[in-house]
């Protein structure tokens, strides 16, 4: 089980489905997010139509993934692996279940988080 370690000594749990984790995305960061995957969304599916389906799928994952891993996803797997890649903007939030004080992750991908508590 993994946990996030709260200031008040509480250890919150962030193994999802939590009702004490989420994700937020800043409005001046959805555009990017969402036009760098339209993009490789778009790329994938030129390729399947064109028939360059496994030419694209070893670009996108790599030459050293083993060709029967790739050819065991269908489109939707695909798809949801270039949700996953191109996701570099959204940043975790945890909230502690004891005194309410929010964490929200500094930058996607870093162990740094700031601290948020109600005012008095």
């Amino acid at each position: 089980m993994q946990t996030f370690p709260c200031r008040c000594g509480t250890d919150i749990e962030v193994v999802p489905p939590s009702s004490h984790a989420g994700y937020v995305v800043l409005d001046s960061d959805i555009d990017l997010s969402i036009d760098e995957r339209t993009e490789a969304i778009r790329s994938f599916l030129s390729a399947v139509r064109r028939g360059d389906r496994d030419d694209w799928m070893t670009q996108f994952y790599g030459s050293s993934t083993p060709l029967a891993r790739m050819t065991n996803k269908d489109d939707a797997d695909v798809i949801e692996d270039i949700l996953s890649r191109y996701d570099s903007w959204t940043r975790f939030l945890f909230c502690c279940p004891v005194c309410g004080r929010i964490y929200i992750q500094s930058a996607s991908g870093t162990d740094e988080y700031q601290c948020f508590t109600e005012e008095p």
